[in-house]
């Protein structure tokens, strides 16, 4: 049974899945935290110069 769960979690498909999901879940949080504001709106950093 062990053989299986180690087959499994060695697979490189799955792998990349995972890795995919992770960062994109990470994106996706900064996107929610930080809004979809365009340049217009809100306060930017360099208008006093």
């Amino acid at each position: 049974m062990f053989e299986r769960f180690n087959n499994f979690f060695s697979n490189q498909e799955l792998k990349w899945l995972g890795r995919f999901v992770y960062y994109l879940l990470i994106l996706l949080l900064l996107f929610f935290m930080y809004g979809f504001n365009d340049a217009s709106s809100g306060s930017y950093i360099y208008n006093d110069f």
